[in-house]
């Protein structure tokens, strides 16, 4: 696999590639130690051949922008929010004729988290070497390993694209596809609100009368997470957030009793650990408890429901129940929030109008209550 490092070579080759009928991409990134990954490497395949682009030579990569938002051009990668995310750090790119197989295999029957490695096998019939998983690609040279491996990662996407896109013109779900991916391709380049990322961790195990607690405490470990650049578990684990939630600490001195916060965080914000814990520890009266016991119960019944009615719709239609709705949005339709993706495009055509007519369009009571999802 050649190694493109120039930006003039990398420019001659988008223009070549503008001509093609599709592309396919894969990167590489390193996120160990930040918040942000970081990109070092794109792997390219086509009717040209495969390369790979060194993004730790090439600085300015604002010359692929004219290959992701061609719209003659179809991009498959597999799974691919990451991937575009990590490669709209580096540009403002936006991403035309997206093709993700992953979400393509969901929608023809296998898990909505199938990995390449298994419909290669499954679609292919051969069998990919996946040892350097964890490879540091920030290495300069790549090893010939580390190639081999790259650029297995995207010689069979045409192939598997060719086979699905048959399968779902076929049963009459393209349309569908279209505007999935469309939608993954709109939030893979958004930037995450602190605000927005409490449902993603809502189901952590802390008293029903700390909930507030925990809300402010992962809103304000997301804002230094991005400031700082920083993974989200060093600047404060999940233990340590229930950790706060159980023990309620009022003094710098009770910190130190916590295992799993350690002593430079400590010395760095403990105050401000004290001060969330103190000012929304202190609205959570036994009434609210005791309306909240009650909600949980009818909230659990209707989830569980509502799970049966997605399995079902799902087989009907051949296609992964957790692409169609996972419990998340499930647990947001039930709250009447807007952002379910069971209120939108084809999901509300299957099973939100369904949902809808069944449990009624509202706003929990729970969410009134309480300010908080409920726990799972």
């Amino acid at each position: 696999m050649e190694l493109i490092d120039s930006e003039n070579r990398l420019r001659h080759l988008v223009n070549d590639w503008q001509a093609c009928e599709w592309i396919a991409i894969d990167t590489e990134f390193m996120r160990y130690q930040t918040y942000y990954p970081i990109l070092c490497l794109i792997q390219a395949h086509s009717k040209f051949g495969t390369v790979g682009i060194d993004t730790l030579s090439i600085k300015n990569l604002n010359v692929l922008g004219r290959l992701f938002e061609c719209e003659t051009t179809t991009l498959i990668l597999h799974a691919c929010f990451q991937d575009l995310e990590a490669l709209a750090r580096r540009g403002n790119f936006m991403f035309n004729g997206l093709f993700d197989t992953q979400i393509a295999a969901a929608f023809c029957g296998y898990s909505e988290s199938v990995g390449y490695s298994s419909i290669v096998n499954d679609l292919c019939g051969v069998v990919i070497d996946k040892d350097q998983t964890r490879s540091d690609w920030s290495k300069r040279p790549l090893t010939s390993r580390q190639l081999d491996y790259a650029r297995n990662d995207v010689i069979y996407l045409d192939q598997i694209h060719n086979t699905l896109e048959s399968e779902m013109e076929q049963s009459g779900k393209i349309e569908w596809f279209g505007q999935e991916c469309k939608e993954v391709a709109k939030q893979s380049v958004l930037t995450v609100k602190p605000e927005d990322v409490w449902h993603q961790f809502s189901s952590l195990e802390v008293p029903d009368s700390a909930r507030n607690i925990a809300r402010e405490l992962v809103i304000w470990r997301e804002r230094l997470a991005q400031k700082w650049d920083r993974p989200r578990g060093w600047v404060l684990s999940n233990q340590t957030v229930i950790e706060l939630c159980f023990r309620r600490p009022k003094k710098i001195n009770q910190l130190w009793n916590i295992p799993s916060l350690s002593k430079g965080n400590i010395k760095k914000f403990g105050h401000v650990l004290i001060e969330i814990v103190r000012k929304h520890g202190a609205n959570f009266s036994n009434q609210d408890n005791a309306s909240r016991v009650l909600l949980d119960q009818k909230f659990k019944k209707d989830v569980k429901e509502a799970k049966k009615m997605v399995r079902s719709i799902a087989r009907e239609y051949a296609i992964s129940d957790g692409l169609l709705g996972s419990r998340k949005d499930i647990e947001l339709f039930l709250r009447g929030e807007p952002r379910s993706r069971l209120m939108k495009g084809w999901r509300y055509e299957l099973i939100g109008s369904a949902m809808e007519e069944r449990f009624g369009r509202r706003v929990s009571k729970a969410t009134i209550i309480t300010g908080q999802p409920l726990s799972k």
